[in-house]
């Protein structure tokens, strides 16, 4: 249990504290990287949490080699940034309480790093229990495109977007929209603003902003302003409503892919271009999205419905499928 757990504990049995509307998809970790740190910290961990899977967890301590090249191209950040981050996270401790035993235990984030000069690598150690915290950060964003998230310049873009997944999820009945009030903003985004045009001078414009130059989903948002006797009206609250783009479906081939399934599974018929004989079939898909042959009625394997779908992708990212057109 860590420090941030044990308290929201605590705080929940005096009823001290408010359920924050990002609690259910995220962690304290995750919240903590991304309040208190840059948008290159967050760039940092996913970075790390992808070479984790040379990682020996059974290891109290292990040591990784990260080719700065390779993580270079994958944040996109400069070889400055990447060791300032580092050193960041060297100087930051995450608190460890056992409930039972009464006992705490700070543990640093990294505690070594070596940098060689002239040399295209770095080394640093990791602690397991630090390790598999990094791996729980990164999926709890797994439906994000790497890429995209990757090109966001700011840490509140990336904080929204998993709002936005979540209001993609409501069922159907259900309005595509949050509405937050001044507190419900400030605990979300992480800030301490006292009007709600600040939060959307400093952080709607500019994370909608980003959002819509980027291929995912992004939102529109309406402020609520009530009378309070004589005077102006106030701002009291926000609506923030769900926009899903085209583009956000060719963002990433697993999105793409799982919004076929969704779309062709209520038509049950869909046309494409066999790989091998280059010719169109005509499929069939059932209510499991399990794939067959309309004319043959022989069912199609993983391995060869994988492909049918990949094809799919490709001709609609090349503008040759009408899918998207709806």
């Amino acid at each position: 249990m860590t420090l941030a757990e044990w308290n929201e504990k605590k705080a929940k049995e005096f009823g001290e504290k408010k359920q924050k509307p990002l609690q259910k998809i995220s962690n304290n970790f995750i919240d903590n990287t991304i309040n208190k740190n840059n948008i290159n910290a967050i760039k940092t961990v996913f970075y790390l949490a992808t070479v984790l899977d040379k990682f020996n967890f059974d290891l109290r301590l292990d040591r990784l080699k990260i080719d700065l090249n390779d993580m270079l191209k994958y944040t996109e950040m400069t070889r400055q940034e990447i060791r300032n981050n580092l050193k960041m996270m060297q100087e930051t401790s995450i608190t460890f309480i056992n409930e039972k035993e009464e006992w705490e235990k700070y543990i640093v984030l990294i505690p070594q790093i070596n940098i060689s000069y002239g040399s295209n690598f770095i080394t640093i150690d990791l602690y397991s229990k630090i390790a598999k915290l990094i791996v729980e950060v990164k999926n709890n964003y797994t439906y994000i495109d790497t890429r995209v998230l990757m090109s966001l310049k700011s840490k509140h873009s990336i904080r929204i977007l998993p709002l936005l997944e979540k209001i993609k999820g409501y069922d159907a009945h259900v309005g595509k929209r949050k509405k937050m009030s001044l507190n419900a903003l400030n605990d979300f985004f992480g800030t301490k603003y006292k009007r709600i045009a600040d939060i959307e001078r400093r952080v709607l414009k500019p994370a909608q902003k980003e959002l819509d130059n980027s291929p995912t989903l992004t939102f529109i948002y309406q402020v609520h302003m009530e009378s309070f006797g004589r005077g102006r009206p106030k701002a009291t609250s926000v609506t923030i409503d769900l926009v899903i783009r085209p583009e956000y479906y060719l963002s990433s081939r697993k999105i793409f892919i799982e919004y076929l399934r969704q779309s062709f599974v209520g038509k049950n018929i869909l046309e494409t271009i066999d790989k091998h004989t280059h010719k169109r079939i005509t499929i069939y898909i059932s209510k499991k999205g399990r794939l067959y042959d309309r004319i043959s009625g022989e069912s199609f394997d993983a391995k060869r419905a994988n492909e049918i779908w990949t094809s799919l992708y490709e001709l609609a990212k090349d503008g040759k499928l009408g899918v998207l057109e709806e």
